[in-house]
């Protein structure tokens, strides 16, 4: 049994020194700071510490027992740190795991765009059930172009002989559209709102009066059309009062669609 024993402890002893000495050749290697800030916890909050106790805590303390006080309060030194440590470690994952799940939001967010087909109503969805669209947030989306599908008929229906307006409108009806439906931070907020700006400004270059009143004339339209339901003004209304901070205007193109390109 005591061979046993020794031979345990001599094997427990090379692990540790094995493991002491690939995280010192690990810090020489780090390819970041959250690698290298792990590399130096574990060898000195683990390793080290490990070694100092298979090797030299009993013999130490035996010989030097003024010391016994002093090593139980750098115990509980250690514990604290330890906890302290995991504790930042955790946050600051999660940290990372929200800034990453926000860039892919927004990166989404700026991708969505209007295609000549949506203008020119390739792709036309049919009527959808009105009770069914209006018992969420979302609504019905069925040819997936981030357009409600009541919306965009609505939009045909009213100008039907304008592609420009249409563009407009549509680019406009979608930038509203992911406000209400992908905000979940600032910064998505913050997105969401610059694209929404530049559709504000493409209204007013839809014609045929382009202007600010007629820009706010058809922003009301499409507010109203979007806006539809208490559960979707609600969640307008709540965005803007957590979420709400300073930003910076996009420079443009202020249409995904060249209007001047269009026929009408």
């Amino acid at each position: 049994m005591n061979i046993f024993l020794k031979s345990l402890v001599s094997l427990i002893k090379i692990i540790v020194i094995c493991a002491v000495v690939y995280l010192t050749l690990l810090l020489f290697f780090a390819q970041n700071i959250t690698q290298l800030g792990i590399d130096i916890f574990v060898l000195l909050f683990i390793s080290l510490p490990t070694i100092f106790i298979i090797f030299f805590k009993k013999k130490f303390l035996a010989k030097y027992q003024k010391f016994n006080i002093l090593w139980k309060i750098i115990c509980v030194i250690y514990v604290i740190s330890i906890i302290l440590y995991v504790g930042l470690f955790i946050l600051g994952t999660w940290h990372l795991g929200e800034k990453a799940k926000t860039q892919k939001a927004i990166d989404f967010i700026n991708s969505r765009m209007i295609t000549l087909d949506d203008v020119m109503g390739k792709n036309l969805p049919l009527e959808p059930d009105q009770k069914l669209n209006d018992s969420t947030i979302a609504g019905i989306d069925t040819n997936q172009n981030g357009i409600r599908d009541d919306v965009e008929l609505a939009i045909f229906k009213k100008y039907p002989d304008s592609a420009k307006i249409r563009a407009a409108e549509l680019q406009y009806a979608q930038a509203l559209q992911l406000e209400l439906t992908q905000v979940f931070n600032s910064g998505t907020l913050v997105t969401t709102i610059q694209k929404n700006d530049l559709a504000f400004d493409c209204l007013g270059y839809s014609g045929p009066d382009i202007s600010l009143s007629a820009a706010k004339q058809k922003e009301k339209e499409m507010n109203d059309l979007l806006l539809n339901t208490d559960l979707r003004k609600k969640q307008y209304s709540n965005e803007f009062e957590k979420y709400m901070t300073g930003y910076a205007s996009l420079p443009g193109p202020e249409c995904n669609i060249d209007l001047s390109l269009l026929p009408n």
